[in-house]
């Protein structure tokens, strides 16, 4: 069986049959300017491809799903530009700069948490998305800066005191329930241990719930045949609700009192004996317990709302011009469209499609307030203009590199 080709844009595969010297000015066609910032057709094919990259290895997508994007992937791409080079440009006017200092401190965060040791293994990582590292810094440094842009505009929008917060504890009281909850901690008397017949491991699992039930500990009952082979350790199960055991497993320890101990039953590895360690009723908690998740929540939402309203205001005070390639002309259908998050998955939050997928990260505060107006920028002409005029036209990209 032949081995699958690695994705190839459509571009690079049109790119064989032009001559050499036509190549660079080709890619380098600027099919998008906002203000001074502009993308070419390579910047478009380069985003293009990692996101279709992006898609094929994203493993909680459906295939209907995963074909519908891949299908829509030109249009995505050029929204996603679209919408990176308004913010950038707005950080450019408002004189928004990130020192290496930060994104230092960033690389080191992203090692931390990949758990990355060396720089072999940071350069191995890279390699194998696709990046280098003078990319990632330049991403991280735009990401930043977008950061930077909604916190100061946007993030200082959104206003929810205490009784905003209370009313929405009331509508939503349902949601914050609590199930019930069982804390257990178990032995598991091993199928492929030591005893070799059903029966004898039957017998020392009755004898170690003997043991157990007449005061001794779990660890006590099972000292003297852990480490044989016989028996597992003491394995603390944590904290679990209904559905998340086994249902015969659940069955046995569900209605236990804290201290009590399970009759051994059959599981995954062998015969299970279960203490309950301690439960909690269902409940709903008080306000103050679910103050804070609920102030986060809504922020979300709200953050989403504001930066379509954003954009939008971003969009009127800039000059724009587009010239998509042929499978991102209807681009404009994405915009606003974002995908579901896990709780409007659930049920659990109301799903707003009219906000353009930005979702910076704890965003830095800002003075509240409008838009202010722009810095003034280079080139000035007219605000808004989808199709240039015939004598105007865009500047000249930077040389293809």
């Amino acid at each position: 069986m032949s081995r699958p080709r690695p994705f190839l844009p459509i571009l690079f595969l049109a790119l064989l049959s032009i001559p050499p010297a036509l190549r660079a000015e080709v890619v380098n066609r600027v099919v998008l300017r906002i203000n001074d910032q502009i993308a070419t057709l390579y910047d478009y094919e380069l985003r293009r491809s990692n996101m279709a990259r992006e898609l094929l290895r994203q493993p909680d997508l459906d295939q209907q799903e995963r074909t519908k994007l891949l299908s829509e992937i030109g249009e995505l791409a050029y929204k996603d530009l679209y919408e990176e080079l308004l913010v950038e440009s707005r950080a450019q006017q408002l004189d928004i700069n990130i020192g290496d200092a930060e994104i230092n401190q960033q690389m080191a965060q992203m090692k931390q948490n990949f758990g990355i040791q060396s720089d072999e293994e940071f350069a191995a990582a890279l390699a194998q998305s696709g990046l280098s590292e003078a990319q990632l810094r330049e991403r991280l440094r735009r990401d930043l800066r977008a950061r930077e842009v909604m916190g100061r505009e946007v993030q200082s929008r959104i206003k929810l005191d205490e009784d905003d917060l209370r009313r929405i504890y009331q509508r939503d009281r349902d949601q914050f329930k609590q199930p019930e909850q069982v804390q257990i901690r178990e032995i598991v008397v091993l199928e492929e241990g030591g005893l070799p017949s059903a029966g004898e491991r039957q017998q020392l699992a009755a004898q170690i719930r003997a043991t157990v039930a007449g005061g001794k500990s779990l660890a006590d009952a099972v000292a003297q045949t852990s480490g044989k082979g016989q028996t597992s350790g003491v394995i603390e199960v944590g904290w679990v609700t209904p559905g998340d055991l086994d249902p015969a497993l659940e069955a046995a320890v569900w209605k236990l009192a804290p201290g009590a101990v399970s009759e051994p039953v059959a599981g995954r590895g062998g015969l299970h004996v279960m203490q309950v360690v301690d439960r909690k009723e269902a409940r709903i908690p008080p306000f103050s317990e679910v103050q804070e998740q609920i102030r986060q929540r809504e922020q979300r939402l709200k953050m989403q709302d504001e930066i379509g309203r954003y954009m939008a205001e971003l969009e009127k005070k800039s000059l724009i011009v587009t010239e998509p390639p042929a499978d991102a002309v209807n681009f404009r259908r994405q915009i606003g469209v974002r995908p579901k998050t896990q709780d409007e998955k659930l049920g659990l939050t109301p799903a707003t499609d009219t906000t353009p997928n930005l979702s910076p990260d704890t965003p830095v505060g800002g003075e509240p307030g409008a838009l202010p107006e722009p810095k003034p920028i280079t080139n000035t002409v007219p605000p808004v203009v989808e199709e240039p005029p015939n004598e105007e036209a865009p500047p000249p990209p930077p040389p293809f590199r």
